[in-house]
């Protein structure tokens, strides 16, 4: 698994390490099961913008999205 999904779960999984919170409290907190949020950080379902601001707000962190857009190559 690579490219920006990827990335995004290592970041939140990396901020709750580093604020201390474990994966099942998170899930109480967010009131999750702890199989659904052990699923998406590792990428078995999918972890959506709205999940990870909500993990990284436990974490006193929040989400900022930049998008780059540009021109389709042809064919």
């Amino acid at each position: 698994m690579d490219g920006p999904a990827e990335d995004l779960r290592q970041q939140v999984k990396a901020a709750l390490h580093t604020a201390g919170i474990s994966q099942a409290q998170a899930a109480r907190d967010l009131n999750l099961s702890t199989k659904h949020m052990s699923h998406m950080l590792t990428g078995r379902a999918t972890l959506t913008l709205d999940w990870a601001g909500r993990l990284l707000a436990l974490c006193g962190m929040r989400l900022v999205v930049s998008i780059a857009l540009t021109p389709q190559e042809t064919r």
